[in-house]
């Protein structure tokens, strides 16, 4: 790696550890160059804004979820499937540190150019192989859909969902129940199976047991740290 990657790293990671730390609004460019020992002329080499650093992040984020799947070994191809949407989602457990991260961004102009980020990332790592891996389904005769356009149609159902989610956990974390969250994804589960002719109880993508648990772990994580700061 050269040395201009490595700085750049180098500030990634010390990013990463300072808003799990302190909360993303609550982190500072200051904060940044104390930490590194560095010039403002050496951050803004690499970045131009905080915003931009955490953007770069969720890329790394997305990018990881896709080295995960990679390194799945699959018995059934419809596990193959479930697994892709699975290792995109930052609802699965061990991902609550991101997701506390995200969740107080949340109607934020910031919050939503990071998803926005995020979710371009996703659909650049993982999209080429939903295409990929859903024809290899039709042909085996596990799925079956005759319009070319159905994949596309598909990834913007899971990043509404998403979306939606996003917005649940902000629900749930101001006293709000869980059905809705329990709802959406037994929704997408049963869209993506009726839109692609699958078996019934064979699209899974995540169950809302974790996902909620993720969340709650999530918020809990948000209510520490804010309670910290006061």
């Amino acid at each position: 790696m050269l040395k201009g990657d490595l700085k750049k790293q180098a500030i990634l990671d010390t990013a990463e550890k300072l808003f799990f730390e302190k909360g993303y609004v609550k982190t500072t460019i200051q904060d940044f160059l104390a930490a590194l020992d560095c010039s403002k002329g050496s951050f803004y080499h690499h970045f131009d804004s905080k915003l931009q650093v955490l953007a770069e992040l969720c890329r790394q984020k997305a990018a990881a979820g896709y080295v995960k799947y990679q390194l799945q070994h699959y018995d059934k191809p419809l596990q193959q499937l479930n697994s892709l949407i699975y290792c995109a989602m930052p609802f699965r457990e061990t991902e609550e540190k991101t997701l506390a991260l995200l969740i107080p961004l949340t109607g934020m102009t910031d919050g939503k150019l990071v998803l926005d980020a995020m979710l371009d990332a996703q659909k650049e790592e993982f999209f080429p192989e939903l295409c990929r891996l859903l024809d290899m389904l039709k042909e085996k005769g596990v799925v079956y859909y005759s319009q070319p356009m159905l994949p596309e149609i598909l990834w913007d159902s899971y990043s509404a969902v998403y979306r939606r989610l996003m917005q649940e956990a902000i629900s749930i974390r101001g006293g709000g129940g869980t059905g809705t969250a329990i709802q959406l994804i037994e929704a997408e589960r049963f869209l993506w199976e009726r839109l692609l002719d699958a078996p019934f109880g064979s699209i899974e993508l995540i169950r809302a047991d974790e996902a909620l648990r993720t969340i709650s772990h999530a918020l809990s994580r948000v209510k520490r740290l804010e309670s910290a700061q006061e």
